[in-house]
């Protein structure tokens, strides 16, 4: 036997102001896109952030199984994903925390990045067909959410903040930690982390990013390698005298959300700019607040303090100097050289300008 779906049509926003559809069930309140982010380019793809708010739909007996995305004018596919591969969805109750109360929240929320092959163009109006199943096995299906990708917005260009051959940046490009965390305070949707990325440094074979004891924090390549401011600006803030964990122990006990972010700091690079380097070593600040610097200056060291799980760079832009409590910002980077995959090899090093790269992408860059 068989149920035959429930195609139910959802209205929000039209990208088109003058569309008068009248559906049967009016559910325009249902599903919308909150936060609509400017797209970046990588290497491979254009990528288009944004946020969606469900209403609490397993109050409903539905079960989300799969979105798919289209261009409207063409009605197109132009991604899709099921639900083995959703991003985390935040819904009530949130996780507790000894350092944050968050607000009670009474809808889901999933953050979405739709990769466009750089080949294609960035679609004008984008729209989404929602797939549930109902408690009967029924499907029913939700249309709409539609929204404009800001694309005639660019995102913030800077410099590399390291210097040297076969960094691996990760957490970014992807739908993963850290673009899906969402802090909800004070009736505020905060993204600080949105488009940060960590980084690891390999070895000239990109077998491993340490040798030696893992709990040595010297192991590790990249340790104590030099930062560079990424822009020109005014250095806004230095936290420093923070204790460091010992390789990959984990063994700093954090007592604030601002511990979270070890030793840092904030350099504003332009108005409502700021650009934030997490886990430095403490007391190897080259800098102080106050200072002006210039684009490439050595700043910091590399290190392992606060929430770290071995030494790395966590880098990000906000729209103000705060470490979670913010927005974060899309940015590119003016120049690197792509020398492979981590997953899949090496290639023949070769430039690439005004892009973030991909999850995994091996990088050079000029000394």
């Amino acid at each position: 036997s068989f149920a035959l779906p429930v195609i139910i049509l959802l209205v929000t926003v039209s990208c088109n102001k003058n569309a008068s559809t009248e559906p049967e069930y009016d559910l325009s309140t249902k599903i919308s896109v909150v936060l609509n982010e400017i797209p970046y380019r990588t290497e491979v793809f254009h990528r288009i952030p944004y946020t969606l708010k469900f209403w609490e739909y397993e109050k409903d007996n539905l079960t989300l199984q799969k979105i798919i995305m289209f261009d409207k004018s063409s009605g197109t596919e132009i991604f899709r994903i099921d639900k083995e591969d959703f991003p985390y969805v935040y819904r009530s109750p949130l996780p507790n925390s000894d350092l944050y109360t968050p607000d009670q929240i009474s809808n889901y929320y999933m953050s979405i990045q739709i990769p466009i092959p750089l080949a294609e163009n960035i679609p004008a109006c984008i729209t989404h067909k929602f797939v549930f199943y109902n408690k009967d096995g029924s499907e029913v299906i939700v249309e709409g959410a539609e929204f404009s990708p800001r694309k005639s917005e660019s995102p913030v260009r800077i410099s590399s903040p390291v210097k040297g051959n076969n960094w691996v940046f990760v957490s970014q490009s992807s739908m993963d930690y850290h673009f899906y965390v969402l802090f909800f305070k004070n009736g505020e949707i905060y993204r600080g982390e949105r488009f940060a990325f960590d980084n690891l440094q390999l070895d000239d074979n990109w077998g491993n990013y340490f040798s030696g004891n893992p709990k040595d924090n010297n192991s590790y390549y990249n340790y104590g390698d030099t930062l560079y401011a990424v822009g020109d600006g005014a250095v806004i803030s230095i936290k420093d005298g923070r204790p460091e964990n010992n390789g990959d122990a984990q063994n700093i006990v954090l007592n604030s959300l601002d511990e979270y972010g070890g030793n840092y700091i904030i350099i504003q690079i332009g108005i409502g700019q700021y650009a934030l380097y997490a886990h430095c070593q403490p007391y190897k600040f080259m800098v102080n607040v106050g200072d002006f610097v210039k684009e490439g200056d050595p700043i910091a060291l590399l290190g392992n303090s606060g929430n770290s799980t071995a030494p790395h760079l966590h880098f990000q832009i906000t729209e103000s100097p705060e470490l979670l409590f913010t927005k974060g910002l899309p940015f590119v980077l003016k120049k690197y050289y792509k020398a492979g995959d981590y997953e899949k090899g090496k290639v023949t090093p070769y430039l690439i300008e005004n892009s973030m790269m991909e999850e995994m992408t091996v990088l050079n860059f000029d000394n």
